[in-house]
This record gives C-alpha cells, sequence and structure tokens, in this order.
C-alpha cells in the first residue's frame, strides 16, 4: 500500500549516509512539509498498491531534499536514454555533424557520367524533412515512429531531393551507372525497438528513420476497400491493400510483411500505420533516384567500371545537440538504437562492432560518475533513482551541461512533458525524461533529470512507480496519471525550496 512507503526518518538518514548523501539540517522545516505533500500525490485512489522510488539532490550542497526506495530497482524505461544521450555528447561533442555526400566514379563529359553515383552515409539521422525551412526541428508528440501518428508534417525527401538538385547543378544529365549507397561507417545490425517487438535495421543511411507511412481511408460503403496510399511515394516500396471498411468496432491494422490488413470505420477519420523499411541502403537508393529523375537526371543502371570518386554535392546536418532531440524529446527508439552505434563508430572507430565500443565509452562515463560501470539490474532495464542522481549530478558539471539540458523534454513546454503542468510555477524550469514500460500486466513509469530552482541553483531527480494492471488500456490511462503525479511531486520540491 502507499502508506507503507513513507519511510521513516531513521530509514532514509541510515540509506543516504550509506551512499554519502546525507541531508543538511537547514532545511528540516521544509523537509518535513515536502514528504507529507508528496505522499498525498502518491497516496490518491489511483496509486493503491504502486510501488514508488525516488531522490531528490542538490549536488553543490551534497544535499538530498528527499528520497523514497532510492537504492531499490525499478523498470527505467525510456528514461534511461539520458544515458545514451550523455555518452554521445561526452564521446563526439555537441558540435559534432554528421555530412551525407554524393561522388561520382567516372569521367564526366558533355552532362553524361561514364560511372557510378554513390550516396555516402554518414550517420545523418535527419534526413527526413523533419528541419523547417528556418532549420528548427519539427518534432510532433507523438513522434512519426510511433503507431497511429501521422507522419512529420512538410517534405520527407526534402534533403534527399537537395542532393538530387545539387548532382544536376554540378553537370549531370545522364548517369550511365548505377544509383550506389556506401554504408561502410559501421556494419549494419538488427534492432528491437520495443514497439510490439517491431526490429529493424540499423544503418548509417536513415532516410525518414526508415519509415513510409499507409495512410489508409475508409471506403464509401461497408465492404469497400479502403483506400491506402504511402507517405513518401517510392516504387520501393509497394503495399498490398487488405483493409476492408466495415460498421462496427474495427479490427486493428497490421503490416504482414508489406499487405496490410485489418479493418476501419466507415466515416471514421484516417489512419496511419508505420512501415518500417528492413532494407535501408536500397531503400535510399531507390528514393534517390527517383528524385534524379525527378530533376531530370537519367539513370541508366548499368554496371560500371571505376574506383576513384569526386565529390559533388554534400549535405551537412545540424549538430548532435539538435539530432539528440529527436531521441530525448520525443522518445524516438529509432534513434535510440542508432545512437550507439554511431558513438562506436566515430568516436571509437569501431566500425565492425561499433555497440561494443560505446558501452566502454558509457561505462567509462558511469565510472567517472561514481558509479559502477556496469550497474546490478541494468542489462535488465533496472536501475535505482540513486544511480540516476549520481550521474546526472556528473553530467551537470560537464561543460557541455547547459545545452544538454535543452535536449530533455522541458515540463509544461515541450516534449513528451509539454502537456504536464503547464500552468505551474515549475513550469518551463523542469527538465526531464520520461519513461513506459508495459510488460507482464505492470505499468513501469519514470521521470528523471533536472530541476532549476528560482535562485538558478540545480537539483538532479528520478522518480518510478511500478502497478499491476488488469489491461493494457488500464496501464496507459495510470501511466498518464502517474505522469502527472510526478510533475506535481517535481512542482512540490520547487515550490519547497522558495520557502
Amino acid at each position: 500500500m502507499n502508506r507503507e512507503q513513507q519511510p521513516s526518518r531513521r530509514t532514509v538518514l541510515g540509506g543516504l549516509a550509506a551512499t554519502g548523501l546525507l541531508a543538511t539540517t537547514g532545511t528540516a522545516h521544509a523537509a518535513q512539509e515536502l514528504p507529507d505533500r508528496i505522499q498525498q500525490i502518491i497516496g490518491r485512489p489511483e496509486f493503491d498498491g504502486a510501488q514508488w522510488g525516488m531522490a531528490f539532490y542538490a549536488p553543490d550542497r551534497g544535499e538530498v531534499i528527499h528520497a523514497m526506495n532510492h537504492e531499490e530497482l525499478f523498470v527505467a524505461a525510456s528514461s534511461f536514454k539520458v544515458f545514451i544521450g550523455a555518452t554521445a555528447f561526452e564521446a563526439l561533442g555537441p558540435d559534432r555533424r554528421f555530412q551525407t555526400r554524393v561522388c561520382r566514379t567516372g569521367p564526366l563529359t558533355g552532362g553524361v557520367l561514364n560511372g557510378d553515383l554513390v550516396l555516402v552515409a554518414g550517420g545523418d539521422m535527419l534526413l527526413s524533412g523533419r528541419v523547417g525551412p528556418t532549420g528548427k526541428l519539427n518534432l510532433p508528440e507523438p513522434d512519426h515512429s510511433y503507431p497511429g501518428a501521422p507522419p512529420l508534417p512538410g517534405d520527407s525527401l526534402a534533403e534527399i531531393r537537395a542532393l538530387a538538385a545539387q548532382v544536376k547543378a554540378a553537370g549531370v544529365r545522364r548517369v550511365n551507372g548505377r544509383v550506389l549507397v556506401d554504408t561502410s561507417l559501421f556494419r549494419e545490425g538488427r534492432e528491437n525497438i520495443a514497439l510490439n517487438n517491431q526490429m529493424i535495421t540499423v544503418s548509417p543511411m536513415m532516410v525518414n528513420d526508415h519509415i513510409v507511412h499507409a495512410v489508409v481511408t475508409p471506403g464509401n460503403a461497408v465492404g469497400a476497400p479502403a483506400d491506402v496510399h504511402a507517405v513518401p511515394q517510392t516504387g520501393h516500396v509497394r503495399f498490398v491493400n487488405e483493409v476492408i471498411t466495415v460498421s462496427g468496432t474495427p479490427k486493428p491494422l497490421i503490416f504482414v510483411d508489406n499487405r496490410l490488413t485489418g479493418e476501419i470505420q466507415l466515416g471514421g477519420p484516417v489512419r496511419y500505420v508505420p512501415y518500417y523499411v528492413q532494407d535501408p541502403a536500397p531503400f535510399a537508393a531507390a528514393v534517390f533516384a527517383e528524385a534524379l529523375r525527378d530533376r531530370g537526371v537519367q539513370v541508366r543502371g548499368e554496371a560500371c567500371h571505376g574506383s576513384r570518386r569526386v565529390p559533388i554535392a554534400e549535405h551537412t546536418s545540424l549538430p548532435l545537440s539538435e539530432q539528440a532531440k529527436v531521441m530525448l524529446k520525443v522518445s524516438s527508439n529509432i534513434h535510440t538504437v542508432t545512437i550507439p552505434y554511431l558513438v562506436g563508430a566515430i568516436a571509437g572507430r569501431a566500425h565492425d562492432d561499433p555497440k561494443a565500443s560505446y558501452h566502454e565509452f558509457r561505462r567509462a562515463l558511469f565510472r567517472a560518475a561514481g558509479l559502477d560501470g556496469d550497474p546490478a539490474g541494468s542489462d535488465q532495464d533496472l536501475y535505482t533513482a540513486d544511480t540516476f542522481i549520481k550521474f546526472l549530478a556528473h553530467i551537470a558539471k560537464r561543460p557541455y551541461f547547459r545545452i544538454f539540458r535543452l535536449t530533455l523534454p522541458i515540463m509544461g513546454r515541450d516534449g513528451t512533458l509539454a502537456g504536464n503542468q503547464p500552468e505551474s510555477p515549475a513550469a518551463g524550469h523542469v527538465y526531464a525524461k520520461t519513461g513506459t514500460g508495459y510488460m507482464n500486466k505492470t505499468m513501469n513509469k519514470a521521470l528523471a533529470g533536472y530541476i532549476e530552482l528560482p535562485d538558478g541553483r540545480w537539483l538532479t531527480f528520478a522518480q518510478f512507480m511500478r502497478k499491476g494492471v488488469a489491461s493494457m488500456a488500464e496501464g496507459i490511462a495510470l501511466g498518464d496519471q502517474a505522469q502527472e503525479a510526478m510533475a506535481e511531486i517535481a512542482t512540490a520540491v520547487y515550490e519547497g525550496s522558495r520557502r
């Protein structure tokens, strides 16, 4: 029961002394009020039977503001992405940019290229039209990579089309050879993106996050086939439409390979289903060849000899500090599984096994924070609140902290925290990564990050909740309630600091 989780003074002080995080006595009155307020929040009926863990820490004073079950393991879910983001900042630097180049392999005479065009992947994760004309990222929430979310606004092939325009501007009118893609930056790998056990191919060539959306519109009568079209449209991906229009509750829309099955309700809204492209390099080659043809550049596709590469087009990405926002602000799992490969391949120069190299960088960062390189339970996504507050406290001392915190969702302002506590005094002052995990009829919720206090000081914090539920629908509703409760608790800590 929730009431049984309220820590005694002896329990908290004993645990904090053991971890070297003992609070000072100067905040005794505020410390007395804060646990009561937190207990009011987590003691609500909807959280009956839930287990909570949390810790709030002031690194500049070595002071724990509040702690509860801070040494207990909880499912971190997507909140663990702060570890990936910080490791990338540490290893690559926030200013790291990624180049996508186009090279020709043969002579160019009179507009005719007697050779191939090679699209050289550099690890840019924003070849998706996500960057607007002013250079600002489009970060809709939920992200387009999640089932049910619409495609990104704008042209998802904008950068590919811009490269094709550069090729034409370089004088190429006909390519006798092929359009090839060089993915030698790292060996591609298969990863689970934790969306109904969906697997993807992680590649240094990422076009539109490896996604083509099926946009499904109901037919004009019961029993009629639905209308299905692809965004972006490409000959490389062709859907087989088996979706039927029905009057009652429709069956879910599901891809089986490229076959889209299920039902859509007559007169109902348009539905969106992401199709995850499993062959990123051929997909990129196809959409680039199509973009060239749209520009009037003919591609004959004949085998040509020639190995010397001459660059003729290039696209330079936004810096890592912007790229990381897709993983952190809107929680893209596709970017989450890709960034470790980039860290290992670029910083570690481990092109054959980049993930192993990434883990060495991550272990080193954990050790620098005073933590075990592989904390107990981390192989199962289990972490303590203590692990998070210590890690985040170390990052707060790094030169990139000011930029790093801006990659996190900001409570009441953007990302996955945009709708939480928007009118509270703490809105705009809590920078934290959300986490949601449903498994074995248990809903797990997490929130970890920073609170900027009114006097300019910073707190690090982590909050966790788990509770058994009867269904996923109940779990989703509970997760939303728990996230708002965690935001309320962060607000209570912020307000308590002013007393």
